[in-house]
Formats: structure tokens, sequence, C-alpha cells
């Protein structure tokens, strides 16, 4: 598990979270189908899933859930977009630009 220090605080329950723990390991096949389906549902359309940053983000927010289960989607998707940037290059890089293919 690691961990991701936001450049902006947000509040989750009620408090002031400076940082968000996520882990990309843990995440099944099943966890990245769950991601498509947040998506669609929200109306978000999926390009390229290789080099789209919002599946990535998306990708990220399931990692924290897996590291934390009392924080959702909908928290994560309160960071300053700064913050989303950089979480959704974690997501791509851990999934795409690290793969062995």
């Amino acid at each position: 598990m690691e961990v991701f220090k936001l450049s902006k605080p947000i509040m989750i329950d009620g408090k002031e979270v400076n940082e968000l723990s996520y882990d990309f390991e843990a995440m099944t096949a099943k966890d990245k189908i769950e991601v498509g389906k947040e998506m669609k549902a929200a109306g978000i359309p999926i390009s390229v899933v290789e080099i789209d940053p919002d599946y990535h983000l998306y990708l990220f927010a399931k990692a924290v859930s897996k590291a934390d289960s009392s924080i959702t989607t909908a928290d994560v998707m309160r960071m300053s977009a700064k913050d989303a940037d950089r979480a959704a290059a974690l997501a791509r890089n851990f999934f795409y630009l690290n793969s062995e293919e």
C-alpha cells in the first residue's frame, strides 16, 4: 500500500484529509470491470483505456477504496484538479506504462 500526498486537503466524513492510501496491487479484474460500469453509470464514456485520463482517475479512486473501504469514489473526486491529474498518472503508469508487454 502506498500514500498519495494531496496538495490541497479534502473533506471526508467531516475530517480534513491530506493524504490518501491506495493499493493497485489489491485490485482484481472484477474491480476494473466495476470501474467501467461506474463510469458508464455516471455518463462518462471510456475511450482507449491505455490513454483515457478519466478512466485512470477512476482506477485510482478504486485503489483508494481498496486501501480504505470507507472512502468512496465521490470522496476522491473532490480532490483538486492538479491532484487528480497526478493521481490519474499514477494509475496509468502502474497499469499501462510499466507493463512487460
